[in-house]
């Protein structure tokens, strides 16, 4: 979850997460060398006037150069592609949920659900009344809750296939290391493997119009059994509703 003042990653959710971490650290271990490195050899330039007389031609020097840098390049690019090829990789999975996006809020549909609304999916609203609406709260952070979330089940792979009505819009969970790309038109795939229970926020990521700030996203990760339990509780609140709407 997101936290005031948070100069970090968020805590990771799923395993591609941790990957993701891990190569930020050891990156940014690399980059701590090189620019140390490159300060002391320009403070030693500064001082002593007499350096380039000895290194003014100098094969060796330019071999180190060259050779250097090019391993400091494989060194990062080779666990950025295996990450890359590893988060990309087409799985079987367990569960498929389809993510429409509109302006200004999200529908998932399930072959086996109905669909699902967020806060101001139905009317317009001025930027005043959807700022008191969306409140914080001990549990939900300001402009992040949402009055549904989407219900994932931990430990199994779901699949969202990720379109929009519109414009284009950006589908976010941070901790989830899951980023794709709403478009009209297109249906966009991602893969999800949770780690952990619990409740995940995210947003439109892509500019979107007026109400942009405004489009949260809430992911639930439960149990297979909380999670079949709350798929048979919407089945039957939409049966109850089709049987009131046909009398």
């Amino acid at each position: 979850m997101p936290t005031w003042m948070g100069l970090g990653f968020q805590d990771s959710g799923s395993p591609f997460f941790s990957f993701i971490s891990y190569l930020h650290d050891h990156v940014m271990m690399i980059m701590l060398v090189v620019v140390v490195f490159i300060s002391y050899l320009l403070m030693v330039l500064l001082i002593n006037n007499s350096f380039y007389k000895f290194f003014s031609e100098s094969t060796l020097v330019e071999t180190i150069w060259s050779v250097v840098p090019a391993f400091l390049l494989m060194v990062l690019v080779l666990p950025s592609m295996q990450i890359l090829y590893m988060m990309e990789d087409i799985k079987s999975p367990s569960y498929t949920f389809k993510v429409v996006a509109h302006q200004w809020y999200w529908t998932y549909v399930s072959p086996l659900w109905g669909n699902f609304y967020f806060l101001s999916d139905k009317a317009m609203h001025t930027y005043s009344e959807v700022d008191s609406m969306l409140e914080s709260t001990s549990m939900f952070p300001r402009l992040l809750g949402s009055t549904s979330s989407l219900y994932v089940p931990v430990g199994l792979t779901s699949r969202f296939l990720v379109t929009s009505t519109d414009v284009i819009h950006s589908f976010a969970l941070p901790s989830m290391a899951l980023k794709v790309d709403a478009m009209p038109g297109r249906m966009n795939q991602i893969f999800i493997f949770p780690m952990r229970c619990g409740i995940f926020f995210g947003q439109c990521s892509e500019i979107c119009g007026s109400n942009h700030s405004f489009m949260p996203i809430s992911l639930k990760v439960v149990s297979h059994s909380n999670f079949l339990e709350n798929m048979t509780s919407v089945l039957l609140n939409d049966v109850l509703n089709l049987s009131h709407l046909k009398l």
